[in-house]
Order: C-alpha cells, then structure tokens, then sequence
C-alpha cells in the first residue's frame, strides 16, 4: 500500500474477527502446500468486499438470467483451475523427486563415481553420450507427442 492512500479504520465483532482468522487460517495451509505467499487480510477483507459488491450487482439485474451465468462461469472457471492446480502439484511432486533422485546420485560415490578433477566433470556433462539419457529421451518424447495428439482430440470432440 502507498503511504499516501488513505485508510479506513473498521471495528469487527469478535464473530466477524473469527472468521477472518479461519479464512486466513485456511489461505495459510494451502499456501504452504502450494509453496506460496499467504494472502493478507487486507486482501481477504478486500475480496469479500467485491463477492459482497457483485452479489448487490447481481440483485439489480435480472437475478435468475445473471446467477445462471455466474454459476455456469464460476463452474468453467472452477473446472479449469482444479485441473491448473493438479497439474502444478504433480510437476512440483516430480521436481521434488528429481531434485532428491540427484542428491543421491551426486553424494553417493559408491552409486556413482566422482570425476577426478571439474573439467573432466564438465567434459563428461557437456560431451558424454548417455544411452539411459537418449533412451529416456526417446521415450518422453513418443509419450509427449501421444499425450499432444490425445489432448488435441479431446478438444475437437468438445
């Protein structure tokens, strides 16, 4: 917030306060899951502000044609971000394992031995042909191209 915008001083009841807490509560274990900033409370007392200013949007218009449309986005957008959301947990599921599968390999000498000195480290990264490193290569990429094709032919049905 700038230092020069102005405030406004609101007093909750200790019921209002509560809820407050939970939400942000709730904000904060999703956020530790997700590896995110937790929301503020300024924010969430900000987006119940603008639910709360909809809705009153909502009552002034033709309120059955405006809550079918707003049910029938909030499902689409719902939909959407669930599937946004399982796909960023399983690509953070397979970084973490990446991440700890290289620990072992790179601090276990009896798996894998060290180089003798960091050029021959570097010549091996930069020129060593890896048949593991072509075959998982090969195999990605005929899996990928399939899961492309799948994905776009699932989007023609639609």
């Amino acid at each position: 917030m700038n230092k020069n915008q102005k405030t406004t001083s609101v007093r909750f009841s200790s019921a209002t306060k509560s809820k407050i807490q939970w939400l942000m509560e709730q904000d904060r274990k999703t956020s530790i899951r997700m590896g995110v900033k937790p929301v503020s409370r300024t924010r969430i007392i900000e987006d119940a502000i603008e639910h709360y200013y909809f809705k009153k949007i909502n009552d002034t218009q033709d309120a059955d044609v405006v809550e079918r449309i707003n049910e029938l986005i909030a499902d689409q957008v719902g939909a959407a971000m669930s599937k946004i959301l399982q796909d960023i947990e399983e690509i953070l599921f397979l970084c973490i394992k990446n991440d700890l599968g290289n620990r072992v390999f790179y601090r276990s000498p009896s798996v894998l031995p060290a180089p003798s000195s960091k050029e021959q480290a570097i010549e091996v990264i930069i020129n060593e042909k890896s048949k593991w490193d072509l075959a998982l290569e090969e195999y990605m990429m005929n899996k990928w191209t399939r899961e492309i094709v799948h994905h776009h032919e699932a989007q023609d049905d639609e």
